[in-house]
């Protein structure tokens, strides 16, 4: 698992080049690039608020 904090900054400093970028695409991409590390960084959080338990697994193997 990933520190949140570490993705959420790398955002940032992704966002802040794409911000001295001349290029139209490679800001473009830079600033997806940011906003995927956001969406993996929220990802993790809700990770690690909802642990999985082996009795959850167990119930999305069991129902039809």
């Amino acid at each position: 698992m990933t520190d949140p904090s570490d993705l959420i900054r790398r955002a940032s400093e992704l966002t802040e080049r794409a911000d001295h970028e001349d290029d139209i695409e490679t800001r473009d991409r830079l600033l997806r690039m940011a906003a995927y590390y956001v969406q993996i960084a929220e990802s993790e959080e809700w990770l690690a608020a909802h642990p999985a338990s082996i009795a959850s697994f167990g119930d999305v193997l069991t129902k039809k």
